[in-house]
């Protein structure tokens, strides 16, 4: 059967996506939906019932799906057999190992319990760190299928900056001589149609979409002395680690700070690329792993983020912004 095959796909490609990455690498408060102009958005606010799940391959999921476990009642992220143990060592709270409790990893391979998670799901989350890789859309159909998904209010995807500002030869020079995650621009088209594709899927569940932009992927973890411990642990800066000291973890400590702004509007880095392809300071074009994870998970309860675009930039600063400036940043929505 047709629905047999989309089965077979949803599980090869997604086995396929995020392993070819790990080589590298209450109810909610539904407002009312008025028909109007001014129809209100509903919004999943953290509640002891509300689940996220999350979707899509390298390192950006554990981050989102153990945010997501941290600040709402559950949540679920699904992962390739062999990729299982490293992404629970990634999530782990600390050097115990010692994961969040409400965090299920859920085999890619049994359909049947990602069924039966997708029909109390409130929110789903989808990323890919690679930039080379996009959800298929064959993965999208299988998981936005209005008969799966009864709960389902929002959906939340990773894309690009894709308006082409501070791209070029030096960005793709420096793509191929010092980092190859570094956001070129050469994968636009693929990105457009996966915004395309989760905008149409999402609207045939009733739900609303959330596009959350990034540049060139960076950082992620808990920063010395596991300073942080709601993001990666500390193994991952051993697993992407290629000198005595790794950028990474440089990048970690000076960058902490988050800006958003609206639509598709933030610019790579143009001729500096060069040096900003590994650089651990603040630059146009780089985006901090951490900062777009934190700016999905907090989107889903944000109004004015319902079928909307932002994109996530870096600031250098040794704190996390406080919840009181993650609200000040979300303005910019409203405008």
């Amino acid at each position: 059967s047709n629905f047999g095959s989309m089965k077979k796909a949803f599980i090869s490609v997604l086995v396929g996506t995020v392993a070819s990455m790990a080589g590298a690498f209450q109810v909610p408060t539904r407002a009312t939906r008025a028909s109007t102009s001014t129809r209100q958005y509903a919004t999943i606010q953290p509640t002891e019932s509300s689940t996220i799940g999350t979707v899509g391959n390298g390192y950006l999921p554990i981050i989102l799906a153990k945010l997501s476990a941290l600040t709402h009642g559950n949540a679920w992220v699904i992962c390739p057999a062999a990729d299982m143990e490293m992404m629970k060592q990634l999530a782990a709270m600390d050097g115990s190992g010692e994961l969040p409790e409400n965090l299920e990893f859920v085999p890619a391979s049994d359909t049947d319990r990602v069924e039966t998670l997708l029909r109390d799901t409130d929110a789903l989350l989808l990323a890919c760190d690679d930039v080379d890789s996009v959800v298929d859309p064959n993965v999208i159909n299988y998981l936005l299928d209005p008969e799966k998904v009864n709960n389902l209010q929002r959906v939340v995807a990773m894309s690009r900056n894709l308006n082409g500002a501070g791209m070029g030869m030096f960005v793709s020079a420096s793509r191929r001589a010092a980092n190859a995650q570094v956001w070129d621009n050469s994968n636009a088209v693929a990105y457009r149609s996966f915004e395309q594709n989760i905008k149409d899927a999402a609207q045939k569940c009733g739900a609303d979409w959330t596009i959350v932009r990034a540049g060139t992927l960076k950082g992620g973890a808990c920063g010395e002395s596991n300073l942080y411990p709601q993001y990666l642990a500390e193994s991952y800066y051993q697993l992407t680690k290629n000198d005595i000291i790794t950028w990474q973890l440089l990048f970690d400590c000076n960058i902490r700070g988050v800006k958003l702004q609206k639509g598709d509007v933030m610019s790579g880095p143009g001729v500096k690329a060069v040096f900003t392809a590994t650089g651990s300071e603040e630059h146009e074009g780089d985006s901090s792993r951490g900062g777009v994870a934190e700016a999905m998970v907090r989107s889903l309860g944000v109004e004015d983020a319902a079928n909307q675009d932002f994109a996530v930039g870096t600031v250098a600063a040794r704190e996390i912004p406080t919840n009181e400036e993650w609200a000040q940043m979300f303005q910019c929505l409203s405008n």
